[in-house]
């Protein structure tokens, strides 16, 4: 597999690992290979008591792409445990723009890494 295919099919497995922990039973995913990037939309329900891990997950999303830090440990996601928030850090030091809403159990991402 492509190397930069592999890092989106890590992004929506990070965010699939992170929304099962904060309760959803209900997830979609779609993912777009554009001319400039790939575009990823990822919605899911949450438990209402996990609000707050949810609201956090923007925070990590948006700080902005970093590929020092991208290219030293991406490969190394997925080896802590669901609470561990470092996976979110990572992934969104791995896009370049996110766009989170947040509303009565349901979140919906609208995320982009250009090529």
């Amino acid at each position: 597999m492509h190397y930069g295919k592999k890092k989106i099919a890590m992004i929506v497995e990070e965010l699939t690992t992170f929304f099962f922990s904060v309760g959803s039973n209900d997830m979609v995913a779609k993912v777009k290979e554009t001319d400039k990037g790939y575009d990823i939309f990822f919605a899911s329900n949450f438990d209402l008591k996990m609000q707050k891990r949810v609201e956090h997950l923007e925070e990590n999303l948006t700080r902005g792409r970093a590929p020092e830090i991208e290219e030293s440990y991406w490969g190394l996601t997925g080896s802590g445990d669901s609470q561990d928030e470092n996976e979110l850090l990572l992934v969104g030091a791995m896009i370049d723009s996110a766009h989170v809403d947040i509303c009565e159990g349901y979140a919906t991402l609208n995320l982009f890494r250009a090529f």
